[in-house]
């Protein structure tokens, strides 16, 4: 290959890999994805042979298409071993300098995947990256002469990491003598990395800065969009993506360090790589090392289950332990604990909910868990709590944002007293609302397989969590800031809500834990992931969490399993690195991946309490499916969004959550499953457990119209249903085009002025082949809307219409009727006691 080849392919392996760990800024994941494809195709460009050389060809094409499959792998560390692979795969197909600068790069590209997997299994790794990211924010604010407050995401320390691979095997491959490059290379690493702090530091002058840029009017009468403007465009990478400038000086400086080992020839001899047996043991010994390193990293200790353990909450704090009921509406009638002892109880868990946290209702708890506690603690109390955890007991508290009592402290923190853990006095806030794409999960029983594409860990504005030694962070907000209290701003002493100089920016603690005695501590900065409401999607995670702290057996990994992981990612890297060869770093990534995400699924099962509704009767759990693309929003109060049904269910006495796997182990535990329109088909195996469901005593709806309904074709076939036959029986031809219904009322019960009406969105006709089945709803024509059928001890209902459950149609955030009534909160109320065979409500 030229010169210029090799240059662009080892700069794209260093961007791709920066990318790939969501280093250079904050990034929604299908776009990081995207571009760390670009950055491997990129790679696989520019090691393309000139001519007829049909062997390199094909070890491009077979590498290239190793490492796209792996770059589409959720978990970072993997696909940061996707770019060591592309870059490995093209160091085999170059010859010469050429051929050693990408292998060197390969493997300091591996050697940085192996640290990002310590960063996530070793807390005190953690720890540290962030002390050397602070170190770094610190001195360059100081040379800018503006505070600098940052952790190792926003410090650049993956940064330093790659590049100090990188400047090994480049000073290794060095003319003597090389005393002079390794401290101008240093040097100008180091350099690049403040330069970038250093603008850094001037982030909220440039944001004030763009605010003054002029705001673009939108269209007077025009629904859509805010129009482009530069104000919009830069508001949203300042500072959120400063950190893809410290990449790019950077890579300026890994181009100057490349450009001269090419214009070298080569450097200084390079002795010859292993042969034959001594290659093979290399790779061997690679292979083994990276599959018991990412097992150590990652696989369980043991399982947690919550199955006959007992959970004391304390009953008093700033909360209370409402529920949603009939005659109440909009997101202020959710209530905030009242569904908490029903969750509990469908894990198996036995919940006690204790006014003073007597000696007798701590006895044979397993765990106990505090909800901002506000009031004064009783003699006796702290001490009891502490007793409770040094015997072997959980102590779960929950904290929220900016609390300090009239005496100045605040009465969570007095729980934490014997730790190290302290909820501080600021608001953990986001870059995007839920912590969307912003999360880094640490490698825990609580989080395992679990991703941040739909927060499903709940938190929302809390607190960050001063989590020093130690203590270990369990999850981390990436892409925030710390906005500190201000006791003079009111009831709510928060701040400004702006990034300003000085305040912490990225890598927020948000929840941490600490072993005290034979039990342990978890501190979260936020109670939100326990409310009613949130519980609805972030209960996969709660329910791991909770069953950690039950298990009495589980704790933060024993100190010498630390060491283990720390041991065999050092002799991997070492392994991977020594006389690097082509072919080395493929076998030890596939052999890493391959370990990290088969023990991510076994802790991922190891870790999962399914909710089960069977203990009472009616089975009250309730599913609202999300695994096929339906076409409810995933922002629950939106006027597309399905909180007003869950409320809905809830008043009916239902413990309502969003199914995150459609599997029949989880249907079989449930009573009541809607899905709303979905725009993925469900497979044989799905409609499958569907059927098997519904015959055991299910209930499943369906509401989608017949624009909607391509997808659920099958579905709707399997159980005798068709969406837009205007008549005859299911699966005939239809006599002509269906039409829709339109937007209308109609009485379902009664008749006359006293007539019970429901309200349809944009209604369809439904038909079905049963002749037993009852229509419950009506359109024009007389044609049916709403059509219930038995199948098996079960019931299948559909509704065409797409958008019937949804909030537009059913219920609004602020409480406010829909068109001045409540008419299809009623009619959901009535129909659902149909559908469990209850008596109709009036």
């Amino acid at each position: 290959m030229r010169r210029a080849r090799p240059l662009v392919a080892a700069l794209a392996a260093l961007a791709g890999a920066w990318t790939a760990a969501g280093s250079v800024g904050l990034l929604a994941h299908p776009l990081r994805h995207a571009l760390v494809v670009l950055a491997v195709m990129a790679i696989i460009a520019a090691a393309w042979p000139a001519g007829a050389a049909w062997r390199r060809v094909l070890l491009l094409l077979a590498g290239g298409g190793l490492a796209l499959a792996m770059s589409a792998a959720a978990m970072p560390v993997v696909t940061v071993l996707a770019v060591a692979v592309a870059a490995d795969v093209a160091a085999a197909a170059a010859e010469g300098p050429a051929r050693r600068l990408l292998s060197a790069v390969a493997a300091a590209v591996f050697a940085f995947a192996a640290y990002r997997l310590a960063v996530t299994a070793v807390p005190d790794v953690w720890l540290a990256a962030d002390w050397v990211g602070g170190a770094m924010g610190r001195l360059a604010g100081g040379i800018a002469g503006r505070p600098l407050c940052v952790g190792a995401t926003f410090g650049g320390v993956d940064f330093l990491v790659l590049m100090a691979a990188a400047y090994a095997a480049w000073l290794a491959a060095a003319p003597r003598p090389r005393w002079a490059r390794a401290a101008l290379g240093a040097a100008a690493i180091l350099a690049a990395n403040v330069l970038y702090l250093a603008v850094l530091a001037f982030a909220p002058a440039m944001e004030a800065a763009v605010e003054l840029l002029p705001a673009p009017a939108p269209d007077a009468g025009v629904v859509s969009a805010p129009p482009w403007s530069w104000r919009a465009a830069l508001g949203t990478l300042v500072p959120w993506n400063l950190p893809a400038l410290g990449a790019a000086v950077e890579l300026l400086v890994a181009g100057w360090m490349f450009r001269r080992t090419l214009g070298e020839g080569g450097g200084a001899p390079v002795p010859a790589p292993p042969a034959g047996r001594a290659s093979a043991g290399l790779a061997a010994a690679a292979a083994v090392l990276a599959a018991a390193a990412g097992a150590a990293a990652v696989l369980p200790s043991g399982r947690c289950d919550l199955h006959g353990k007992k959970i004391v909450i304390y009953e008093k704090g700033f909360l209370n332990w409402l529920r949603p009921v009939h005659g109440e509406y909009g997101r202020m009638s959710a209530g905030m604990y009242g569904m908490l002892p029903d969750f509990l109880e469908s894990l198996g868990a036995g919940c006690a909910v204790s006014p003073d946290l007597s000696e007798a209702d701590l006895r044979g708890a397993d765990a106990v868990v505090l909800l901002y506690p506000n009031e004064p603690w009783a003699a006796g109390q702290l001490e009891r709590l502490g007793d409770f955890v040094r015997g072997g007991g959980t102590l779960l508290v929950m904290g929220e944002h900016t609390v300090r009592e009239a005496d100045g402290g605040c009465r969570f923190n007095d729980a934490l007293g014997p730790t190290a853990l302290r909820v501080r006095f600021d608001s953990a806030t986001f870059a995007v609302g839920g912590w969307l794409a912003s999360y880094e999960a640490l490698l825990h029983p609580a989080t395992a397989g679990l991703t941040d594409e739909r927060n499903a860990f709940g938190v929302v504005i809390g607190a960050s969590v001063d989590a020093p030694r130690p203590a270990r962070p369990i999850l981390v907000g990436r892409w925030g800031w710390a906005d500190p209290g201000d006791p003079s701003a009111g009831e709510s002493m928060m701040g400004n809500h702006r990034y300003d100089a000085g305040e912490r920016l990225g890598d927020l603690v948000l929840a941490a834990e600490e072993r005290l005695g034979a039990g342990k501590v978890i501190a979260f900065g936020d109670t939100s992931s326990l409310t009613n409401g949130i519980t609805v999607g972030a209960h996969p995670f709660t329910s791991r969490l909770l069953a950690y702290a039950a298990e009495r057996s589980a704790g933060p990994a024993p100190p010498w399993r630390d060491a283990l992981v720390l041991v065999l990612a050092a002799a991997l890297a070492a392994v991977v690195a020594w006389r690097p060869q082509p072919g080395r770093v493929v076998l030890a990534a596939a052999a890493l991946a391959m370990a990290v995400l088969l023990s991510t699924d076994a802790a991922a099962r190891a870790a999962e309490v399914l909710p089960d509704g069977r203990g009472r009767t009616p089975n009250n759990l309730a599913y609202i499916d999300t695994t096929h693309l339906e076409a409810a929003g995933e922002e629950s109060w939106r006027p597309d969004g399905m909180m007003g049904l869950a409320m809905t269910l809830m008043r009916e006495g239902c413990l309502v959550l969003n199914l995150r796997e459609f599997t029949a182990e989880r249907l079989v535990l449930a009573g009541l499953v809607v899905s709303v329109a979905p725009s993925r088909a469900f497979t044989l195996a799905e409609r499958r457990a569907v059927r098997e469901f519904i015959e055991a005593g299910g209930i499943f709806i369906l509401t989608v119209g017949c624009d909607d309904a391509g997808p659920s074709s099958e579905l709707l076939a399997d159980l005798g249903f068709r969406i837009g036959e205007p008549s005859g029986a299911a699966g005939a031809a239809p006599a002509r085009d269906p039409e829709p219904l339109g937007h209308f009322k109609w009485p379902y019960l009664g008749a006359g002025e006293g007539a019970a009406h429901v309200r349809f969105h944009s209604a369809w006709p439904v038909s079905c082949g049963d002749a037993e089945a009852r229509v419950i709803a009506r359109g024009a024509d007389d044609l049916p809307v709403i059509v219930m059928r038995r199948v098996g001890r079960g019931k299948a209902v559909v509704i065409g219409d797409t958008c019937f459950a949804m909030n537009k149609n059913l219920e609004n955030e602020s409480g406010d009727p829909i068109e001045g009534m409540r008419e299809n909160a009623d009619f959901w109320r009535w129909f659902l006691r149909i559908l469990r065979d209850q008596e109709a409500a009036p």
